[in-house]
């Protein structure tokens, strides 16, 4: 059975195979947090915005008591969660010193927000939430922290741009310079090549976002579609 079956609107199968991928990424094994760690951040995230009336609840929130996470590390998951409004520097550099590892937060945090707009789109087209899986797989993470990151004024290193990125940048962002938005989880790979195939399906791609003559909707134009967009940003506090 397809993943939005019960949707009453059509949902193209690329964009179903893209979610179906998403979704079963939470309860493998990430570049710094096992199955089970991944796991109950999902659920963890979820039941922030279940308890705080975001969202409806699924019936996944018991798998929050996974993997023995630290204070730290449900505080970030909590955070992004509810929209990141009180995520500053400090707050960065507070739970890294609180046990919670730089490439860590940034894994956590790409996580909860791939997520956050899985259960944004299905509210969307009026379906519940699909359910988190059970971890699947007890292999430890990797930990490998990308030797072309660096301290380019941000939270968290990032992988620069192609040519200073070198080839990690090539695969992730092409040869084009990569908006900030695409370059923000790149201290994590995998968590970065996962936002970018969302954007690529779901907004625009690499190649086309700096394009404002390009619309992906026939009755709104590009500088439209960023107005909306920005609105939507304020109203939710976004920082950003």
């Amino acid at each position: 059975m397809s993943l939005y079956a019960d949707a009453e609107y059509p949902v193209s199968a690329h964009t179903e195979t893209l979610h179906a991928d998403q979704l079963r990424s939470f309860a493998r094994p990430g570049t710094w947090g096992t199955a089970a760690q991944r796991t109950a951040i999902a659920a963890t995230a979820r039941k922030a915005r279940c308890d705080t009336c975001v969202q409806e609840s699924v019936g996944d929130e018991e798998l929050a008591s996974l993997g023995n996470l630290p204070d730290a590390a449900v505080r970030v998951a909590s955070a992004v969660a509810l929209g990141g409004i009180g995520i500053d520097r400090a707050f960065c550099t507070q739970v890294q010193a609180e046990g919670v590892t730089e490439g860590a937060y940034v894994e956590i945090v790409g996580l909860v927000a791939r997520l956050a707009h899985l259960d944004v789109f299905a509210r969307g087209i009026g379906v519940p939430s699909r359910k988190l899986a059970e971890p699947v797989d007890d292999t430890e993470p990797s930990r490998e922290r990308p030797v072309e990151a660096k301290r380019e004024g941000y939270f968290t290193a990032t992988v620069p741009n192609w040519p200073e990125g070198g080839v990690l940048a090539e695969s992730l962002f092409g040869k084009n310079p990569a908006p900030n938005i695409l370059r923000s989880l790149s201290l994590v790979p995998e968590e970065a090549r996962r936002l970018i195939a969302i954007m690529d399906q779901e907004y625009f791609s690499g190649e086309t976002i700096g394009d404002f003559t390009l619309s992906t909707h026939e009755a709104l134009t590009r500088p439209q579609i960023e107005i909306v967009a920005a609105k939507i940003s304020e109203y939710n506090q976004c920082f950003y």
